[in-house]
């Protein structure tokens, strides 16, 4: 009998661990905007500098929420006001992971804020958000995904159940060799 308290205790120790685990996988610490400027050196707009900056208020989201951060983009060498395409890029591991378009007016300089949508089913992480405009070059910077409290709540439940299986099969198999003994 003494070995069945054995197997429950180190069941639930390996339990426990494991869910610490998980735990501090998902909310894992704060991570710093990598600022990426580029400088196009030919082309329609060449000369101008692109930056992308995610601000610390938004370094962390969660999947579903809005990412926002600040584009800047500084001595446009062209005369007059022009149309430029902006591409945002929401990457990792260089796999796409959403996308959208935006058109902005600009004149020599712009700077603003913008914002796109972090995928519901987006799996916690570090993520990159690359800028591109006119298809002819980028800036990077970087931000976390948390999961989605939902998301952590199925997660604790299936952990719970694993654990409440796990535990009853072993207490059934120790019965059962403790039965057949006698």
């Amino acid at each position: 009998m003494s070995k069945i308290i054995y197997i429950l205790i180190g069941s639930i120790i390996l339990i426990a661990l494991l869910f610490c685990g998980l735990i501090w996988k998902f909310n894992g610490g704060f991570i710093h905007g990598m600022v990426v400027e580029a400088a196009v050196e030919d082309g329609e707009f060449k000369g101008f500098e692109l930056s992308v900056v995610v601000p610390e208020k938004y370094q962390r989201v969660q999947a579903g929420e809005m990412l926002k951060f600040e584009v800047e983009l500084k001595s446009i060498q062209i005369a007059g006001r022009q149309d430029i395409q902006l591409d945002y890029y929401i990457k990792k591991n260089e796999i796409i992971v959403t996308h959208r378009r935006e058109l902005k007016a600009v004149e020599t300089q712009a700077s603003f804020l913008s914002s796109i949508k972090v995928p519901e089913e987006t799996l916690p992480g570090v993520y990159n958000i690359e800028v591109k405009i006119n298809e002819e070059k980028n800036s990077i910077a970087t931000f976390y995904v948390t999961s989605s409290d939902i998301g952590q709540i199925k997660i604790y439940l299936l952990i719970l159940i694993t654990t409440i299986f796990v535990i009853g099969g072993l207490i059934v198999w120790e019965l059962h060799r403790f039965t057949k003994k006698r």
